[in-house]
This record gives structure tokens, sequence and C-alpha cells, in this order.
């Protein structure tokens, strides 16, 4: 079963609707920060706003931030895996959370 995470990547400055042009990684962050992934052997979804998403099996994830899933806190990946170039342009990896409602969920 493949899972998938988001690649954030640092904006130059707050992202806005106005600013998100503006503010957008430089177009070399993004595209070593693809390679890096492509390369790792994730898929990788279109990069839309400052983001893209890259998925693969739990192997995968798990070996190449070298970090045991089951054992995370939060939703983030821990980026001292990644080489210090591309870990400078990244914000974050993440997980989505889980919806807070329907039967796993918290709500009422």
């Amino acid at each position: 079963m493949e899972i998938s995470a988001q690649v954030v990547l640092r904006a130059k400055g707050p992202i806005t609707a106005a600013t998100l042009a503006a503010n957008q990684p430089p177009k070399e962050a993004v595209e070593a920060a693809q390679k890096l992934f492509r390369e790792a052997g994730f898929e990788l979804g279109p990069y839309v706003g400052i983001s893209f998403s890259i998925a693969g099996s739990r192997s995968l994830f798990e070996s190449f931030f070298r970090t045991r899933l089951d054992k995370l806190k939060g939703h983030q990946l821990p980026l001292d895996a990644l080489p210090k170039e591309v870990a400078a342009v990244i914000e974050a990896v993440t997980f989505t959370p889980p919806p807070d409602f329907g039967p796993s969920g918290s709500g009422p």
C-alpha cells in the first residue's frame, strides 16, 4: 500500500493569495528537491503553490527518512536524513492529519 506526504518548500516571505507569485522558492530549489525524491524512488505529484506530494511504500519512507513511522511525534518527518542543501529549502515533509470527525475522529 502506498502512502503520501506533502513536501512544503520555504517561501521567500509570507504567503497570501496576493504574494504567492512573488514569494515562490527559487526554481532551482524546487527542481533540486523534486530530483532528490524522484531519484529515491518516490512518485511525485504536481508542484502547486509552494508544495508537491510524494508517494511510496511505508518501507521507502522509513528507509529514506531513517525513521519508523509508528514512532513519529506529530505528522512531520525528520529532515536530518536529507542533504543539507536540499533540507535548507524545505520547510516540512508532512502527512495530512486524519479528519477530526467520523468513526476514528474525536468529534461529536
